[in-house]
Parts: structure tokens; C-alpha cells; sequence
């Protein structure tokens, strides 16, 4: 089964990151890119979070992005950039990750 693995914070991940095919990472950030492995590992996001109200209504703060998702798609390593801080001084943390059958 493929795993929702939330990494809280990036700069403190020990790299390179060993995960599954299937599984994506979830991470809290601006944005992000894949900077060599695209065969093995897609970016989904960058994505603004946002809940269900008790009335159905879909509640989305006002702001930048706030989250971003990569997901694990064949074997091999990929080293993706993940962007955290805020705009007027942004953080570019890389991370490799490995992807295990």
C-alpha cells in the first residue's frame, strides 16, 4: 500500500530519503521542482490547503502556496528542490530521494 509520508520539515531530512513506488511526500513549502530523476519521481503541486466547513463549504485561505506533493512513480533517484520561507526571502533546500520497488 502506498504511504502519504509528511516530511515537517525539510531542512532537518536526512537525504537521501528511501521511500516506495506509489508513495508521496508531502511537504510544507512555496513550491518546489525536480531537478534530475523525472522518470522516477513527479511534482503534483505546488497546492494552497484548504478544509470542509461543518457546512460543505470548501474553506481556502487567502496567501501563497503552503504545501507541496511529490509522488514516487518507478525505481531509481531523483534529487528534488524544495522552496520554504516566504517570497521576500525564500529557503531552496535540495533532497535525493531514493525510490525502492
Amino acid at each position: 500500500m502506498a504511504r502519504l509520508i509528511e516530511v515537517p520539515n525539510v531542512a532537518l531530512c536526512r537525504s537521501p530519503l528511501v521511500i516506495r513506488v506509489g508513495d508521496a511526500l508531502l511537504f510544507h513549502g512555496l513550491g518546489g521542482h525536480v531537478r534530475s530523476g523525472g522518470d522516477a519521481i513527479e511534482m503534483l503541486g505546488p497546492f494552497v490547503q484548504a478544509i470542509v466547513g461543518e457546512n460543505g463549504e470548501v474553506l481556502t485561505p487567502s496567501g501563497p502556496p503552503n504545501t507541496v506533493v511529490f509522488r514516487a512513480r518507478r525505481t531509481g533517484t531523483a534529487t528534488i528542490d524544495l522552496v520554504t520561507g516566504n517570497f521576500s526571502s525564500p529557503v531552496t533546500t535540495s533532497l535525493q530521494v531514493e525510490i525502492e520497488p
